[in-house]
């Protein structure tokens, strides 16, 4: 094996390992931050809080509710991918596209 067959091999099965470790680490925090953020409205009641507030917890569910429905499918869509020089763009983007919905949930959360 010579050293450009080796470095390419790592390069496809490092892509999904970095995909897979930022999830395992990214969707709980943002399971966790996005079942608190609704408490975010605690202090102006259903009725009275502003537009933007309301707007930004309607993208919060809809990216938290992804996190733990999309973003595994995602990740092991990335891995069941075949190993092949042509579908090496598709398991790269099956990869990072999962880590969105979770990175945009504790983005948001932080803005609150």
């Amino acid at each position: 094996m010579d050293e450009s067959t080796e470095s390419a091999s790592t390069a496809r099965v490092s892509e999904p390992l970095w995909a897979t470790g930022l999830a395992v680490l990214l969707v709980p925090l943002a399971l966790l931050y996005g079942a608190v953020a609704p408490m975010a409205t605690d202090g102006c009641g259903p009725d009275d809080c502003a537009r933007s507030l309301e707007a930004t917890l309607a993208v919060i569910m809809a990216c938290w509710f992804a996190s733990w429905t999309v973003t595994p499918f995602l990740v092991v869509a990335s891995w069941l991918f075949p190993r092949r020089p042509g579908y090496a763009p598709v398991r790269r983007y099956a990869g990072w596209i999962a880590l969105v919905p979770p990175v945009i949930v504790v983005l948001l959360a932080f803005t609150l």
